[in-house]
């Protein structure tokens, strides 16, 4: 009976231990799947390109593989220029459309390009460079950020009046919308019928993000207060890209309002742009002149 006693006793010790090995692998296992899961890592300094006076607005065009950059200049009359820069960073043409005053916002089709200059929209050709159109409205003062809407319409922000204005496809330029809530909009961005709107605020502390229904015209607040904002770009299925021009900080925005600073270069970064096929986030400097390359992933 002692001997049965016991194996039976050594049986049980043994399946127990085994248990508590398989618990230990199972949390081990946990543990190595939650290490495993990704996540928002920091932009990498790749390159910057120089000597492009007050730098503002930046965007990529696909097709040629080729980035346009806004120049402000020195604020003399027409001083001001769109460059052409490689995506290796190096500067291919820093007069491609040339005679501007202040330009900004630059947005781009197949075929033309269309950039903010104080108070007008200019349309140029894409290919040469060549001034097609300028637009302009009445009580205009500060136009900044454009956006093409899928219907082909054409958007630009008033940041000093708190307006947007709109080129529609029969080439009619207009007032669109004026509302409090726009709160001295800076960056545009359209995804389907909705426009995201990225303010440079009224208030001290600064501006937040907003979207608003095109065809409804309901401006709905997504973020708190974060900064003088600037530029907003995509970035993935789940979040949106920033810049905070005072701060010089770029964020991460999840579409439910979260943020998380990614990177902070230095006061007067502008118009943002990330290259999701090359992981490349360009960063627009104003009062440095320079257009910097990080990679972010």
């Amino acid at each position: 009976m002692k001997t049965l006693f016991s194996l039976l006793f050594l049986s049980i010790l043994c399946i127990s231990c085994n248990t508590k090995k398989e618990d230990t692998a199972k949390k081990e296992t946990v543990v190595a799947e939650v290490v495993k899961t990704p996540t928002l890592s920091k932009a990498t300094f790749i390159t910057e390109t120089l000597e492009l006076t007050h730098c503002e607005s930046a965007v990529y065009d696909k097709d040629t593989d080729v980035i346009y950059a806004s120049l402000i200049g020195d604020r003399e009359p027409g001083d001001g220029s769109i460059a052409t820069v490689g995506v290796d960073g190096k500067l291919i043409n820093a007069q491609f459309v040339s005679g501007l005053n202040d330009p900004k916002g630059i947005a781009i089709t197949k075929d033309k390009l269309y950039v903010s200059d104080v108070t007008e929209l200019v349309e140029a050709d894409l290919k040469t460079g060549k001034i097609l159109n300028k637009y302009t409205a009445e009580g205009i003062e500060f136009l900044n950020d454009v956006a093409i809407a899928p219907d082909g319409a054409i958007y630009v922000s008033d940041t000093r009046t708190s307006k947007i204005y709109r080129l529609d496809q029969k080439g009619t330029f207009d007032f669109w919308l004026s509302d409090p809530k726009l709160d001295n909009p800076n960056g545009l961005l359209i995804q389907g019928d909705t426009m995201y709107v990225a303010s440079w605020g009224g208030a001290p502390e600064g501006g937040r993000v907003s979207k608003l229904d095109i065809n409804n015209k309901k401006i709905i607040a997504v973020t708190d207060i974060i900064g003088n904002l600037d530029g907003i770009r995509p970035y993935d299925k789940n979040h949106l890209i920033i810049s905070d021009w005072r701060s010089g900080k770029v964020h991460l925005m999840n579409f439910d309002g979260t943020t998380k600073e990614v990177v902070t270069v230095g006061q007067s970064v502008g118009d943002i742009a990330y290259i999701k096929e090359k992981n490349l986030l360009l960063l627009p400097m104003n009062k440095q002149s320079r257009l910097l390359f990080y990679e972010l992933k």
